[in-house]
C-alpha cells in the first residue's frame, strides 16, 4: 500500500487526524435510510498506516470500531508489517511471576533497551493457567511462546493474551518436549514435539512436527532420526531450532540437535562440555551455551556447525549476584540483542532492579522498575502486603505480534 503522507508528518499529527475522524457522535437511527460512518469513509491506506503505528493493545481494541478495521488488523500483510515495526522499535523483556501464597501468575512486559536514566513503562496482567504448565524451559520465538503440559502442546501469544491448544500429539507417552521454530523467509511457525522417553518406552517414538496455520491440521512424523532424549529448552536462531540432547536415558553423551524449520531436517553436533547446566542463547550473532556459577560466566560459542568447532570464553561479573543495592538474589535469565546478559531478581519487590551486563565491555547498567509490585498493584489484584512475587521465567527479545490461530 502506498503512503498518503510524507515522513515529515509525525505520528502525533496522524493520531490527531485519526481521533478527528473517529470522534463522531453515534448517529441517530433513521427508518429506511442508512448512514455511513466516518470510520468506513477513511482511505484504506490511511487506516492501514495509522493502525500499524499504534501500540499493540490499542490496535487490538480498535478492532471493535468496525468490521472493516477488524479485517484490516487481521490481514497477513498487516500483521507482518506490524511485527516488523514492533521489532524495529525495540524488543521487550517478559517476566512471569507467581505469588507465594495464592499461586496466581502475573506477566510483566518491560522495554528491554530502555535507558537506565528513564523510568520504563510496564504493561502487566494476570495470567490464569493450571499449575502443571511448564513455562521455565521455553523461548519467545518471534512473539510466540510454546508451553507444554501433560499430553498437550500449546502456543501462547502474550500480546493477545491468548493460548491456542494444538491437536494432541500421539506420542504414547505422558510428557513431551515442545520446541517452537520460525522461518524468517516465508514467515512460517512450526512446532517440533519430542517425547520424554522412559526406559520401558525406548524405541517406540519418533519426532513430530506441526505447522501453525498450515493447511494440514495434524502432526507429521519425521523419519530417519536417531533416537535421542531432549534434556533442555531450545533456541531458535535464523530458522534453525537448537536443543541439547543425549543418546542415553541417564543423560550421558551430550550433543546438540539442530532442526531446520524450512526443510525439517535434523542433524547432530558434537559439544565440548560435560555437564547438564546452562541455557542456549544468541551471542555476537552465533549460538552460545551460557552457564553461570555464582559470579562466573562460561560461554561455549558455536563457530562451525559442520566441523563441530566451538570456542570458549570466561567472564567474571563486576557485581555480586546477591545484589546489596536491591537486597535480593539476581538470576541470569537470558541475553538480549545487544549481547547483554540479563539478571532478574528472584523476588519482585517495589521497586525491583534489572541488571544488564555486557561481557565485551565488562560493564553493566541498572534499570529500576517502580510502581509494579507496589501497594496499589497488590490491592488491585486482591493480594495482601505479605504476599511475595516469585520470578518463574523471563523471556528476552520478545516482540509484540497480533498473530492468532
Amino acid at each position: 500500500m502506498g503512503l498518503l503522507f510524507t515522513k515529515k508528518v509525525s505520528f502525533e499529527r496522524l493520531l490527531l487526524l485519526f481521533n478527528k475522524f473517529i470522534g463522531w457522535r453515534r448517529p441517530e437511527k433513521r427508518v429506511g435510510k442508512k448512514r455511513e460512518s466516518k470510520a468506513t469513509s477513511l482511505p484504506l491506506d490511511l487506516i492501514f498506516e495509522i493502525l500499524e503505528r499504534l501500540p499493540a493493545k490499542s490496535a487490538v481494541k480498535f478492532r471493535c470500531v468496525s468490521k472493516l478495521w477488524s479485517s484490516i488488523t487481521t490481514l497477513p500483510s498487516f500483521i507482518r508489517s506490524f511485527d516488523a515495526r514492533s521489532s524495529a522499535t525495540g524488543p521487550r523483556l517478559l517476566i512471569v511471576s507467581r505469588t507465594d501464597k495464592y499461586n496466581q501468575r502475573f506477566v510483566f512486559s518491560i522495554p528491554q533497551n530502555q535507558n537506565s536514566d528513564n523510568q520504563p513503562v510496564v504493561d502487566s496482567y494476570e495470567m490464569t493457567i493450571p499449575t502443571n504448565y511448564c513455562l521455565s524451559c521455553t523461548d519467545s520465538v518471534h512473539g510466540l511462546i510454546c508451553i507444554t503440559r501433560p499430553r498437550r502442546v500449546e502456543i501462547w501469544n502474550p500480546t493477545m493474551r491468548r493460548v491456542a491448544t494444538l491437536p494432541r500429539p500421539k506420542t504414547g507417552g505422558k510428557d513431551t518436549h515442545g520446541f517452537l521454530g520460525y522461518d524468517p523467509i516465508d514467515g512460517t511457525y512450526k512446532v517440533l514435539c519430542m517425547p520424554t522417553f522412559h526406559l520401558r518406552h525406548k524405541g517406540k517414538y519418533q519426532p513430530l512436527v506441526f505447522t501453525l496455520g498450515g493447511a494440514q491440521d495434524s502432526w507429521r512424523v519425521i523419519h530417519g532420526v536417531t533416537e535421542h532424549y531432549p534434556l533442555q529448552c531450545g533456541k531458535c536462531i535464523n530458522g534453525v531450532v537448537y536443543y541439547v540432547a543425549s543418546l542415553e536415558i541417564d543423560g550421558a553423551a551430550w550433543f546438540l540437535v539442530s532442526f531446520h524449520v524450512r526443510s525439517e531436517k535434523m542433524s547432530m553436533i558434537q559439544v565440548p562440555w560435560s555437564h547438564n547446566r546452562g541455557f542456549l542463547s544468541l551471542y555476537q550473532g552465533k549460538l552460545a551455551r551460557v552457564t553461570s556459577n555464582a559470579d562466573d560466566i562460561t560461554m561455549w560459542i558455536l563457530e562451525d556447525a559442520e566441523k563441530h568447532e566451538w570456542s570458549c570464553k570466561h567472564f567474571h561479573l563486576p557485581f555480586p549476584s546477591n545484589d546489596p543495592v536491591s537486597n535480593t538474589f539476581l538470576r541470569l535469565k537470558g541475553v538480549n540483542d545487544a549481547d547483554e546478559l540479563i539478571y532478574v531478581p528472584r523476588k519482585l519487590v517495589n521497586p525491583f532492579h534489572i541488571l544488564y551486563y555486557h561481557p565485551g565491555r565488562n560493564s553493566f547498567r541498572r534499570v529500576i522498575v517502580d510502581g509494579v509490585a507496589d501497594e496499589q498493584f497488590m490491592r488491585r489484584n486482591g493480594l495482601d502486603d505479605k504476599t511475595s512475587l516469585i520470578t518463574i521465567s523471563a523471556y528476552s527479545n520478545h516482540i509484540d505480534t497480533l498473530l492468532s490461530f
